[in-house]
C-alpha cells in the first residue's frame, strides 16, 4: 500500500510532467513564430524593426474623464494622467 509521502511525490511528479509538456508546446510555438518572422524579414515581406501592432496601441482609459495626458520630461512620450511613471522609459512623471 502507498503511504502519503509516496503518493505526494507521484502526484507532484505527474503535475510537473504535465506542466513541462504544456510549457514545451508553448516554447515550440514561440520558436516557430520567431523563425517565421525571420524568414519574412529576409524575404522582404516585413521591414526590419517594425513595431508590434499589439503593443503599438494606447489602451482605453475609461477613468480619464477628459484629463489631459502628461508628457514625460525625459523621453517626451504621452502618458495617461493617472500614470506615475512613463510607459516608455519608466522615468518618474512627477506629482500628479
Amino acid at each position: 500500500m502507498l503511504d502519503v509521502g509516496t503518493a505526494y511525490l507521484l502526484a507532484t511528479g505527474a503535475l510537473l510532467l504535465v506542466a513541462l509538456g504544456v510549457g514545451a508546446r508553448a516554447l515550440v510555438a514561440i520558436f516557430r513564430e520567431g523563425r517565421e518572422r525571420s524568414r519574412k524579414r529576409r524575404e522582404g515581406e516585413i521591414e526590419r524593426y517594425t513595431d508590434d501592432p499589439v503593443y503599438d496601441r494606447d489602451p482605453a482609459d475609461p477613468d480619464a474623464g477628459g484629463a489631459t495626458p502628461s508628457t514625460c520630461p525625459q523621453c517626451g512620450a504621452e502618458n495617461a494622467s493617472r500614470f506615475t511613471y512613463c510607459r516608455e522609459c519608466a522615468a518618474p512623471l512627477g506629482l500628479n
